[in-house]
């Protein structure tokens, strides 16, 4: 199911929080006369989301009201209407509903502190704090707690970029900013954590695995005739709770982007990136192996933006790279890891004050000749497990100004299982987001 996809999953389509041509800068503080400045940037704002849609498959049976099998993780399990079936069976019914909430990013405050070295080098700290709009579990009464979600030191100069504690990571990094860029920078976009807290989820999930902050070391070579590299070495990530539940060593990741002007018309970006993590059995003597590969672009002509991005990988999950779902591996019999995929492609159109965006994405869940073997009682599987989902966005922005944005947008979520299980939720969302 796509449970609450934590703040990171979810943040991590913040590129920074100025990016763009249309992103305000920065406001500079305070200067020192030591050559110290010091800057903050942000942005709050809040949606209303409404709902409605086919209930989480239950696997059971509408005519005799048996269970059939269970169903794994992937679509949205929202609780919907109860339906009454024969034999005194309860189903799921349609999902509708409606919060207001945080988009796809959420209220945040950032503050960086700068100054130059030498004259080329350049060392520069940054913090920011995110929260969401709205409380947890529809509990206004609970305290709305507020995230530090990244800080870290960064040296840059003639020699390269240095940058040592928590930030965005690099696998998955360019499809994610295609979303933030071209899609749901001032919408919302699916509607994870809907029953919990969020901020929401964009296009992840649906053709999109988003990169998320980790804490790390992360190296980038100066641009050489457009190409840079950018390698890094993270902190692991850890299936809490699972099979796969220990590690050893850190997750070395990288990516290879490619950056060329075309002329006052236009320019283009190409991206490959990659990551590989060893995890191991919490109670045996074995070892597993988490990987996966990324590669697309953007393109920028004038008025009209596209970007594509496409993903395939071991274990990687749904949502963010190194996910912590049932998807994984298959669990009941040999734990052996699934491989997934993903493609996605994300239209603009800038007409003066209003943006136009339209997109599509699907990622896949591949099976293992574990999850075809049958359940004793039942004489099939005993797990239906997602094979894919795909997503459809649409929006509308209109800027007042350069830093006052009103977003109305609209995502269909279509979710299948292996075993005949489906799911169709729509979503509309409408509102405002200052940028500073």
């Amino acid at each position: 199911m796509i449970r609450r996809l934590r703040v990171e999953i979810l943040l991590a389509v913040l590129v920074s929080v100025g990016v763009g041509s249309r992103a305000r800068a920065e406001i500079t503080l305070v200067k020192s006369e030591g050559g110290w400045e010091f800057y903050t940037e942000g942005r709050v704002g809040a949606f209303v989301e409404v709902l409605h849609g086919d209930g989480f498959p239950d696997g059971l049976d509408r005519n005799t009201g048996m269970m059939l099998h269970s169903v794994g993780d992937g679509g949205i399990n929202i609780p919907g209407d109860s339906v009454n079936l024969p034999n005194n069976a309860v189903g799921n019914g349609p999902i509708d509903g409606s919060r207001v909430r945080s988009g796809f990013l959420g209220n945040i405050l950032a503050f960086g502190l700068r100054r130059k070295l030498t004259e080329q080098t350049t060392v520069r700290g940054y913090v920011s704090l995110w929260a969401a709009a709205e409380t947890l579990g529809e509990r206004k009464y609970l305290l709305n707690q507020t995230d530090f979600r990244e800080g870290y030191v960064e040296v840059a100069g003639p020699a390269g970029t240095l940058l040592v504690g928590r930030a965005l990571t690099l696998y998955s990094r360019g499809a994610t900013e295609i979303d933030f860029l071209y899609a749901h920078r001032y919408g919302v976009g699916n509607p994870a954590g809907f029953t919990s807290q969020g901020p929401s989820g964009g296009q992840i999930g649906y053709g999109v695995l988003a990169n998320g902050f980790s804490a790390g070391v992360a190296y980038a070579t100066p641009s050489l005739y457009g190409l840079k590299l950018t390698a890094g070495y993270y902190d692991p990530s850890t299936f809490v709770g699972l099979y796969w539940g220990r590690t050893k060593y850190g997750r070395p990741e990288a990516e290879l982007t490619f950056d060329q002007p075309l002329g006052d018309f236009g320019k283009i970006h190409l991206f490959l990136n990659g990551a590989w993590q060893k995890v191991y059995a919490v109670a045996a003597d074995r070892s597993a192996t988490v990987y996966g590969g990324g590669a697309g672009g953007r393109l920028e002509l004038g008025w009209f933006h596209l970007g594509v991005a496409g993903h395939y990988g071991q274990g990687l999950g749904l949502n963010y790279a190194f996910d912590n779902n049932e998807t994984i591996f298959e669990q009941a019999h040999t734990q052996q890891m699934r491989k997934f995929d993903g493609l996605y492609v994300q239209t603009q159109f800038v007409l003066g004050h209003f943006d136009l965006a339209a997109g599509w994405g699907e990622t896949r869940v591949h099976e293992v000749p574990g999850d075809v073997i049958p359940d004793p009682a039942t004489g099939t599987p005993a797990i239906s497990v997602l094979k894919d989902q795909v997503g459809i966005n649409a929006s509308v922005v209109y800027h007042f100004s350069a830093d006052l944005h009103f977003d109305i947008d609209y995502f269909r979520a279509d979710a299948e299982w292996w075993l005949g299980d489906r799911q169709v939720v729509n979503t509309v969302n409408s509102g405002l987001t200052l940028t500073w």
